[in-house]
């Protein structure tokens, strides 16, 4: 009963807020024409105010808008620089990272090659030793096969080349008819080069 009565009330009062704007015949009352008034002038205000804008401020409006809209933009740009900058540094990063670990791993195998090419200058290629040479000579080829995958590239020094100081390292000076001086007369070692980065600059004997 009490939902019932609430109800009741509410819709009376509707129908009371109505009656107030509607006179005894039926007509519509001042409060009804005076809101759809205020309606019609705020429309008209608006209308005005627009109107009342010369070309020249609309020109400022559009180039505030420009400056703005060329700013966002440019600060976008700015920050996809910045991201792919970042990008490429960590790729580098990580890069020289590898190489270092590469070149670390792979400078320890140098000595052991020295050895196993000594060892296959020395043995002879017939009877007992080529055997010996025949094993040596396959570790030594999956050594360099293990350079050639990590692409250390062979340097290698003959004779009449000019010394290279960047890539040579000069043990032995001495007189030479045949060569001018910084000329290389033999190579007493070979040198490693991973990328840009000397591993181990190719040891010789230089004409002085």
């Amino acid at each position: 009963m009490t939902d019932l009565n609430q109800n009741t009330d509410t819709d009376c009062s509707n129908n009371s807020d109505k009656k107030d704007n509607l006179d005894q015949n039926g007509n519509v009352t001042d409060n009804m024409m005076d809101a759809a008034d205020n309606k019609e002038n705020n429309k008209k205000d608006d209308d005005i105010a627009v109107e009342d804008l010369t070309i020249e401020q609309w020109l400022e409006k559009l180039s505030v808008a420009e400056t703005l809209a060329a700013d966002r933009l440019e600060g976008q740009q700015r920050a996809l620089a910045d991201f792919q900058n970042f990008k490429r540094r960590k790729s580098q990063e990580m890069q020289l990272a590898h190489q270092n670990a590469a070149a670390e791993l792979l400078s320890q195998f140098f000595p052991i090659v020295d050895d196993l090419q000594l060892a296959l200058e020395s043995l002879p290629a017939t009877g007992d030793g080529a055997k010996w040479s025949e094993g040596f000579n396959m570790i030594h080829r999956k050594i360099l096969s293990v350079f050639e995958m990590e692409k250390v590239v062979t340097i290698e020094a003959k004779p009449g080349e000019q010394f290279d100081p960047h890539i040579h390292e000069a043990i032995v000076q001495e007189a030479h008819d045949d060569y001018d001086s910084d000329v290389i007369i033999a190579m007493v070692r070979p040198g490693y080069l991973l990328g840009e980065r000397i591993l181990r600059p190719a040891q010789v004997r230089v004409a002085e």
